[in-house]
């Protein structure tokens, strides 16, 4: 049976049907589209016939071990990819909530009693440029990393540090509860309940200083300035490690020099 297309000569009915619909010299003869039925998933060429396309992936260059290799770590990059998309939005959220709550008061306020007797305390001086400055200067990575209880040792060696011959600052009146007191002139004292008083006057700039340090450490990528920064963080709600710490810090008597 001759093919009116392009004469070629066929055995049967059956074959000569799959000849046109399938070869295809034959059907850019009769005008038709030329592109295969069976697709390579790996490299897209296309093929009329199934036999075809299973002799074609026996030696595709792009069905190798090497290319399989490179396909599966491309995929695990993009996972990768995604868990680091979604730390960053993790921190960028902490970030906006830090700036948003930098002013917010302590759960327990301060009470502040005239005395008229002499306590053996000077005065708290440090005002919020000089604890600015102070965190600016000193606050460091490897104090990020310890959380909360970093916090209390840069307090402890920093801002609460006072001469030889000089009288301390800061005085802890009740281990159990927490409590402090501390001058804010030679006839006023502040009963600091929980060491409220004392968070407040560090936390904000302890809180900006700690971004500066997670951006530049790459938090995201290093866990444990990731976990020091979530512990600094939530000071404003729960200080209760920078307070156990301030009290193991203190010296016999309760007084912190």
């Amino acid at each position: 049976m001759e093919c009116q297309y392009c004469k070629k000569i066929l055995q049967t009915k059956s074959s000569l049907n799959s000849h046109q619909t399938k070869t295809k010299y034959c059907l850019k003869l009769q005008g038709k589209e030329t592109t295969g039925f069976f697709k390579c998933d790996y490299c897209k060429k296309t093929y009329v016939k199934k036999g075809h396309l299973h002799d074609h992936l026996k030696i595709c260059t792009y069905n190798s071990a090497y290319v399989q290799t490179l396909r599966q770590e491309l995929l695990d990059y993009k996972q990768e990819i995604a868990v680091l998309r979604q730390k960053v939005e993790s921190l960028e959220k902490d970030k906006e909530s830090w700036i948003n709550h930098s002013q917010t008061l302590a759960k327990n306020p301060r009470k502040t009693t005239n005395i008229h007797t002499t306590l053996n305390l000077s005065v708290f001086n440090k005002s919020e440029e000089d604890i600015k400055q102070l965190v600016e200067n000193n606050y460091n990575k490897e104090y990020l990393i310890e959380g909360q209880k970093g916090v209390a040792r840069f307090t402890h060696s920093h801002v609460l540090k006072t001469g030889p011959n000089q009288l301390p600052m800061y005085t802890i009146t009740d281990k159990t509860r927490g409590n402090g007191k501390y001058k804010t002139s030679n006839s006023e004292v502040v009963i600091d309940n929980g060491m409220q008083g004392l968070t407040k006057k560090l936390h904000p700039s302890i809180k900006n200083k700690a971004i500066n340090i997670a951006i530049i450490e790459d938090a995201m990528n290093n866990q444990d300035v990731y976990e020091g920064y979530q512990d600094v963080f939530k000071m404003d709600d729960d200080n209760s490690v920078f307070r156990e710490e301030m009290i193991r810090l203190a010296e016999v008597g309760g007084v912190i020099s």
